[in-house]
């Protein structure tokens, strides 16, 4: 029979873990959850821009 190296358990060093408090998302209702929130106001800024293609010859006679 073979013993596993954490089967002796080993003396307690003194540390003791802080009980931290549990993070908590508060639920959201199921019609909200389909619908969306209604103020809800999106900030988000898009700076993107689709550029030109331009061609080699309209830039040269530009």
């Amino acid at each position: 029979m073979c013993i596993g190296h954490g089967a002796m358990g080993g003396k307690p060093n003194g540390f003791v873990q802080e009980d931290k408090p549990k993070k908590h998302i508060q639920r959201v209702s199921q019609k909200e959850f389909e619908k969306g929130d209604p103020d809800f106001i999106d900030e988000r800024i898009s700076t993107y821009t689709e550029k030109k293609k331009e061609t080699f010859f309209s830039s040269l006679f530009d």
